[in-house]
């Protein structure tokens, strides 16, 4: 260890600790159970607080200089550089706090479902908690009101805590009242606190369609300079946003000119969109969907297994669970929550939106087709093995805490792990009807289409519904689909970009480490990789290659 390995290791566990403290639900994601009766404070007073612990933070990092670290040091030292720099760009520049009706929801909705849905302790010491952090969203909410400057707000991002909220009330409503029945020395209180958090939620809603959406007029576009810092300084990549959107289209050409090479090998009479519109109709029903998912995740473990592509993390566990109605809106179809680098039981959670019960029979009909037969399997290899799940549970067991955040400065090697698998495990015979083929390059060509979204809205000028008819026309995605998605590239500038350009980077990684090791066995080569935790492709070739 270098001679300032232990000072900054002891600054950067500090501020981590610090920060947590101010970040309950934060807390509660990454497993550590301190803080998990309360939620954060959102005072110009707190903001003023937590805005300058990051700055005495960046000056406390600046100030240990790279070449007195070891190389797992300056590793890390950039990691965290990363990340407090980000975080001090969100209270700077981003502003969701005045911006984003959906900051103050979210945290009250989502804090207190990850205690419902993660099994980290029992469930009455964990409805323990939740009584805590119902009785915090009234005052979580108040502050939200005092903050937001509707003029600011972007209209979707108004539209989207609208719904998300409204759907939440549910969660107050029906749900921690049945739970509650498990803890009947606290049954009262947590009914009586769920019927004060959904009143508040229900004023909370009623101001933003009264007072915030009719003034709603922001940008949420972030711009060419700040998205290209972003790439920069989050990512590590060199790309320009006009480079990047060169880039997109080069990669979603080629995609399409691919998917008709194979389509013509599935059926020469018909286009590649045409076959896959057919072959949506073949899907399980909407009471058999979770099963199917079920089925396919553990297909694909036995298949990383017994194929010998990367060893299996010891104690890890995956749960399947249907996404929770205040989700919904902006998960379509699948998505995964990671169990905490500090949870002791490492068990990610798969999560499946089911079709809604009471919606028009034309919108379950459109999103039982997103849930076909060809598409089912791809998303098990992504969400679960050898995807999310496998690599988020090597990295929450890699090197020291700092290490462990990474995945919190860039999304690259974590989206790009995940759709590089895809492609892995239909080349090694997992997916292999050639119409599973052609529903993974239709995933490919979509992901090319992000990019493309990716720079037109943020830095091109596009529009929210310009951007749905490019994935309804360009990508075949089904509009109520289509329109989750932009929602959600419009809050996440650089993470749609991601998973192509992370599967890239990787590829390159991996030719590299063939290179340098010409003799490593698959299991060897993708072991070596996931033992570098989350990093940056940037800061991955320092440690793996080095």
């Amino acid at each position: 260890m270098a001679k300032r390995d232990e000072e900054f290791y002891r600054r950067a566990e500090a501020f981590i600790e610090r920060m947590l403290a101010e970040a309950p639900t934060a807390a509660t994601q990454l497993g550590d159970h301190r803080y998990d009766d309360r939620l954060g404070r959102h005072t110009r007073e707190d903001i003023a607080r937590q805005k300058g612990l990051l700055e005495e933070a960046l000056r406390e990092l600046r100030e240990l200089l790279p070449e007195d670290l070891s190389p797992e040091g300056r590793i890390d030292r950039e990691v965290m550089l990363g990340i407090v720099k980000s975080f001090l760009r969100d209270f700077e520049r981003i502003r969701g706090y005045e911006r984003d009706p959906g900051y103050y929801s979210g945290e009250c909705l989502e804090g207190i479902f990850a205690l419902v849905v993660r099994d980290f302790a029992p469930l009455p010491e964990r409805l323990r908690s939740v009584l805590g952090r119902l009785r915090e969203v009234p005052r979580v909410l108040e502050e939200g009101k005092g903050n937001i400057i509707p003029e600011e707000v972007p209209r979707v991002w108004c539209e989207v805590a609208i719904e998300s909220a409204s759907q939440g009330i549910a969660l107050f409503t029906t749900l921690i009242p049945a739970l509650a029945e498990h803890a009947p020395k606290i049954k009262r209180e947590l009914l009586s606190a769920s019927k004060e958090a959904a009143a508040a939620m229900e004023e909370y809603v009623s101001f933003l369609k009264n007072e915030v959406l009719p003034k709603a007029s922001g940008d949420f576009a972030v711009g060419k300079e700040l998205f290209e810092e972003m790439l920069r300084e989050n990512h590590m990549l060199d790309y320009t946003a006009d480079e990047l959107y060169e880039l997109g289209w080069e990669l979603f050409r080629e995609t399409q000119e691919e998917m008709e090479r194979v389509a013509a090998g599935v059926n020469p009479d018909k286009s590649a969109r045409e076959i896959l519109e057919e072959a949506k109709e073949d899907h399980p029903t909407a009471e058999e969907l979770l099963d199917a998912y079920r089925r396919e995740m553990e297909r694909a473990k036995r298949f990383v297994i017994e194929r010998g592509i990367v060893s299996i993390p010891e104690g890890e566990r995956l749960r399947l669970e249907p996404t929770p109605p205040f989700l919904a809106p902006v998960i379509p179809y699948a998505a995964y929550m990671p169990p905490g680098p500090l949870e002791a039981v490492q068990e990610g959670i798969f999560l499946v939106t089911p079709i809604p019960p009471d919606a028009p029979e034309e919108v379950k009909r459109e999103r039982l087709r997103g849930h076909n037969w060809v598409e089912i399997p791809v998303t098990a290899v992504h969400e679960a093995y050898p995807g999310h799940h496998l690599q988020l549970c090597y990295a929450n067991r890699v090197g020291k805490l700092p290490r462990k955040l990474a995945g919190f400065l860039s999304s690259l090697f974590v989206e790009g792990w995940a759709f590089y698998c895809e492609e892995l495990m239909e080349r090694l015979g997992f997916i292999e009807e050639p119409i599973q083929q052609l529903g993974r390059l239709a995933g490919q060509l979509w992901r090319a289409a992000r990019i493309i979204l990716d720079v037109s809205l943020h830095c091109r000028g596009m529009s929210v519904e310009e951007g749905v008819e490019f994935l309804v026309k360009e990508a075949g995605l089904a509009r109520a689909n289509a329109l989750a998605e932009v929602r959600r590239y419009t809050s996440s500038p650089t993470r749609p970009m991601s998973y192509l350009v992370g599967k890239l980077e990787i590829l390159e990684l991996i030719d590299e480490f063939k290179a340098k090791k010409p003799g490593a066995s698959l299991r060897e080569l993708h072991d070596a990789i996931l033992s570098c935790g989350s990093l940056p492709p940037k800061l991955m070739r320092a440690c793996l290659l080095a």
